[in-house]
Order: structure tokens, then sequence, then C-alpha cells
């Protein structure tokens, strides 16, 4: 059984169940996400582990091929995965 690495480091088994409940609540139908669901499986089924951050781009990845994907899941993956500007280091001042 594949073991997903949590965000937390603990150890969980995979459950498709998970991954359609979180389509459905993006406003994904059934159907849809038991397919996504069962394609994320075949894709890590003969791995040990994978982490739970590398099922979500995988469903981004299959969302982004769909034109179908909701508009809630489109949005945060934007938020999410976009690049994010390097800060600038502020220069410390002596103080005199």
């Amino acid at each position: 059984m594949v073991k997903v690495i949590k965000r937390d480091k603990s150890l969980q088994g995979f459950q498709k169940a998970k991954i359609i409940r979180a389509c459905k609540r993006s406003g994904t139908p059934e159907p849809v996400a038991k397919a996504i669901a069962l394609m994320i499986y075949r894709k890590v089924k003969n791995k040990k582990t994978v982490s739970s951050v590398q099922i979500k781009k995988m469903i981004f990845i299959i969302f982004a091929k769909t034109s179908k994907a909701p508009k809630e899941w489109k949005s945060y993956a934007k938020k999410k995965y976009a690049k994010k500007p390097k800060k600038k280091k502020k220069k410390s001042r002596k103080k005199r």
C-alpha cells in the first residue's frame, strides 16, 4: 500500500476517498472526481511513498488539462504555486 507523507511528516495510507471529497468540495461532479482519484492512484500505486503536496500538484495538472476544472481550483493553484518575487533584503543602518 502506498503511504502518503503529510505536511507534519506523519504517514498515512493512500485514500482515494479523500481526493474525491476534496474535488467535490471544489465543485467537481462526483464522476469526474472519481476519475481523477483513479488517475492519481494509478500514477502512485507502484511507489512506496508520495507526499500530499505531490498529490495536490497532480490534481492541479489534471485540472489544467481540462476546461471543466472548477474556478476555485484554478484560482487556488495560481495563488499557491505562483512564483513569488524574491524579497529584497533591507540594509541595516547603524544608529549614530
